[in-house]
């Protein structure tokens, strides 16, 4: 991740995690699923950022650097919209976009040691 990215990216997911920790002693126990999804997606991103980082991507850096910037700056939006507007209705909504986000993330990152593991069989070391 450029520098400039990556501190744009860690300030947000810092407010992130910041807001669900604020939100966990104001909302019912139904809520909290949704605040804990929020927080998996975060952790995945970090997991896809250090996955990135280890193996490279055949997904194109740009690309991924694109989608971890992406995901926490709509996951921030989804947390803003459901303060605003926290019925029941919008929480599903909230959720399932979080889930959605969730499974871009953890298959990106399937992607990229798909294709570590697919080169380390085509192009085994010599003992």
């Amino acid at each position: 991740m450029t520098s400039r990215l990556a501190d744009k990216y860690n300030v947000k997911r810092n407010k992130i995690r910041n807001q669900c920790t604020l939100l966990r002693g104001q909302v019912e126990d139904g809520v909290v699923f949704f605040l804990d999804k929020v927080e998996e997606t975060i952790r995945s991103c970090d997991n896809l950022l250090l996955t990135w980082r280890t193996h490279g991507t055949p997904l194109g850096d740009r690309k991924v650097k694109e989608t971890m910037y992406r995901m926490v700056s709509r996951i921030l939006e989804e947390i803003d919209q459901w303060k605003e507007n926290s019925s029941t209705d919008d929480t599903l909504y909230s959720l399932t976009s979080i889930e959605t986000f969730l499974e871009e993330i953890k298959e990106m990152n399937f992607a990229i040691l798909r294709e570590e593991e697919e080169a380390a069989t085509e192009f085994p070391s010599i003992p």
